[in-house]
Formats: structure tokens, sequence, C-alpha cells
């Protein structure tokens, strides 16, 4: 029998929404009974997650484990999150729960080093970047990791919190400039380390060769809970 799945979102809102997407479009179905069971607790009035880990910002952690709690009681039987900076709180998550995480971070690096790229670039928001979730998992699988300037990474923020407030084409200009520039500098492969940045990079056509981790991580936990993935 197929595991059910809890969704931990609200991280953002629409992120949430993309993640269950994913799972949804991902799984060979027939039939409504062919889908997994996909719980997701919404819950958006956690705490901005880059303002507590930079700047001493309200603490996510306990609101964090109330949605763990709940999904708890509801039934999952595995949980994944929506946010690739939350995922700097899994371990102490990991404490208050018996229930399996599936960590979007390694999943995600995984699914770069089987494209055989030596060198990546990693778009996320600064405190991903300052706390290295990515570069350490990229590197512990023998990708080097392009650095980004203050200018880059201040793009890259202005784009997920434009697309939180529901504008979608901020500074795509710019972006598509940042692609070439790290293209020209070596990069194979763009890690869209943020879970709004597939989101904008879709709705801008923004080309390049990217990993999604929202998507892996959707096909990820297809495989976990029982359900058929489709073929890429």
């Amino acid at each position: 029998m197929a595991k059910i799945v809890g969704i931990l979102g609200g991280m953002g809102p629409l992120a949430s929404l993309d993640l269950q997407l994913k799972i949804i479009e991902n799984t060979v179905a027939q039939k409504d009974q062919d889908h997994l069971h996909v719980i997701t607790d919404c819950h958006s009035q956690i705490p901005d997650r880059t303002e507590a880990i930079l700047h001493g910002g309200e603490d996510p952690l306990p609101k964090l484990l109330e949605s763990v709690e709940r999904l708890d009681k509801a039934g999952a039987q595995v949980l994944i999150m929506a946010c690739n900076t939350a995922h700097y709180y899994l371990n102490e998550m990991k404490k208050h729960t018996s229930v399996p995480f599936l960590s979007i971070v390694e999943t995600a690096a995984e699914a770069a080093r089987k494209t055989g790229a030596k060198r990546v670039a990693v778009f996320s928001t600064t405190a991903t970047q300052a706390i290295g979730l990515y570069e350490k998992a990229c590197r512990e699988r023998g990708m080097e990791v392009l650095d980004l300037s203050k200018e880059d990474n201040e793009l890259v923020m202005h784009a997920v919190y434009e697309l939180k407030a529901g504008e979608m084409h901020a500074r795509a200009k710019e972006m598509k400039k940042l692609l070439d520039r790290k293209r020209a500098e070596g990069a194979e492969l763009f890690l869209l380390a943020c879970t709004e940045l597939p989101i904008y990079f879709r709705k801008n056509e923004l080309e390049g060769i990217f990993i999604d981790p929202t998507e892996e991580l959707a096909r990820e936990v297809i495989v976990y809970a029982g359900g058929e993935v489709k073929e890429k």
C-alpha cells in the first residue's frame, strides 16, 4: 500500500502548490486512485527563514514543528518541505517525529551529480548560501560550485521576494545576463535552489541546463511512497 505524503508548505504558498502539482504531473496514473494520498499543510505564518538565520529574526522552528505535528496526526508517513532554506532546521525537526523526511537538498545534489556536470552555479536565498546547504552537498559529490557576487545574490533575492508578492517578471533581463555570465565562467548546470525560482524561470522562459529541486523531490517522494514515476 502506498504511503501518505505530508508536505510542510506555506514557504511560500505558491511553492507549496508547485510541489504538489509536480507530484501529480510526475506520477503515472490512469485514474484518480493511481495518484498518491498527499496532505499539504500550507502554514504561511511560519516566520521568514532568511531573516531568522541571517538577521536574528523570529525563530521559525516552533511553527515548523507545529506543521510536523499536524501532518503526523493527520497520518503522514513521509514528510517533505517546500522550502530549501528551511532545511537548515531539518536535523532538529527530525528529533521531534518518527516520520521520515526526504531532503530536497540531498535529492537535488544527487540529480546534479548524475548529469556528469563538474562546475555548477547555485541560485538560492542568501541564507541558503550563507549556511552552505547546496555548496556542501555538491562538493561532497565532486562538483565545483561557482561563487556568486553580492550583486548576483541580491538579484536572485529580488526575484524570489517579488514572486512571493505576485510579481512574476521582476528583472528577468538582468537574470538572463546573470545566466550568460555564469556560463561564460564555466557553469555547466544551474541549481534553482529556492522553491520560487523554478516558477520564476518557467514564467520568464529563461533558458539553460537547470536542476529543479522541487521536481526532483517530487519524483523522489513518488518512488519512496510507492507510486509509479514517469520516465523523463
